[in-house]
């Protein structure tokens, strides 16, 4: 974990808690268990050392040493860094998801995404590729490996899901594509001055008709007991040409500062912040 805004917003939140910093050695995170003897640590860990590679090593070193801790355990997070992964794996348990294409036989419109990285790193307007030649500048720019999927042409959701064990709690907001936008790229994610951020608006109130919001979250569901999720997860899904939702992007780890990500989602469902985080270290 970090001293940023939501590690500082979430320490205030609990009583009793220390937000305590660091890069994320080993060594380190053992020296600040050994100090400070927690009964609950609130995993804010995203890329310990500076590396999204090791991620799931925090919650590792936590359950060797039988600390409790909030958020997915360390084989959810490990799974769902890898998109080529994770994507068969959804598909086994009969969770629908976009059709995977090989670069010696593709079909357009196509996505092409990093195979190992979250957060819509490397996703820009470019990543979505309509000719053999915009396919072959996108693969050229991203290291290997990639995954290259099916450009799905609908609406779009993020479903944010909460419970301890099983999704006992789920807040569905649409995402609305402005200006020729066609996907989240890491600037609408991450670059809130961008014309991306501003193209991009994410509504809880749009008119989503019950019989397709009950297929959305029965698609969101079936990700989180794919993955083995517990007490979080975001889903981000898609509608394909037919309307019906497949699963793009599964996330046991999301962002969790007040009124942004799963935290303005449990908002928008009538739940207090703060309520929220109590609810998480409960759980853990």
């Amino acid at each position: 974990y970090s001293l940023d805004g939501a590690a500082n917003a979430i320490a205030a939140a609990i009583p009793g808690a220390v937000a305590a910093g660091a890069r994320g050695g080993a060594s380190e995170l053992l020296a600040l268990l050994a100090r400070y003897e927690p009964n609950v640590v609130f995993n804010l860990c995203e890329a310990p050392l500076g590396r999204t590679d090791l991620e799931p090593h925090a919650a590792a070193l936590f359950e060797w040493l039988g600390v409790r801790f909030t958020g997915a355990r360390s084989d959810t997070l490990a799974l769902c860094r890898r998109k080529d992964l994770v994507s068969p794996i959804l598909r086994d348990r009969g969770v629908a998801v976009p059709a995977r294409l090989q670069r010696e036989s593709p079909a357009f419109p196509c996505i092409v995404k990093p195979a190992a990285e979250d957060g819509s790193a490397t996703l820009d307007h470019e990543s979505v590729c309509d000719d053999a030649a915009a396919l072959a500048r996108a693969l050229g720019r991203i290291p290997a490996p990639v995954v290259i999927e099916e450009f799905l042409p609908g609406r779009e959701f993020a479903v944010s899901l909460w419970g301890r064990y099983d999704p006992d709690y789920v807040s569905v907001g649409e995402m609305v594509f402005l200006n020729g936008l066609r996907l989240i790229t890491y600037a609408a994610k991450w670059h809130v001055e961008s014309s991306d951020f501003a193209d991009s608006p994410l509504f809880y109130d749009s008119a989503i008709a019950p019989e397709l919001r009950e297929a959305i979250v029965a698609a969101a569901k079936g990700a989180w007991y794919a993955v083995g999720a517990r007490h979080l997860l975001r889903v981000d899904i898609r509608l394909d040409r037919a309307g019906c939702p497949r699963v793009l992007d599964v996330n046991p780890n999301p962002e969790i500062s007040p009124d942004v990500g799963i935290s303005r989602a449990v908002r928008e469902a009538g739940f207090e912040w703060r309520d929220f985080i109590h609810k998480l270290v409960e759980w853990a």
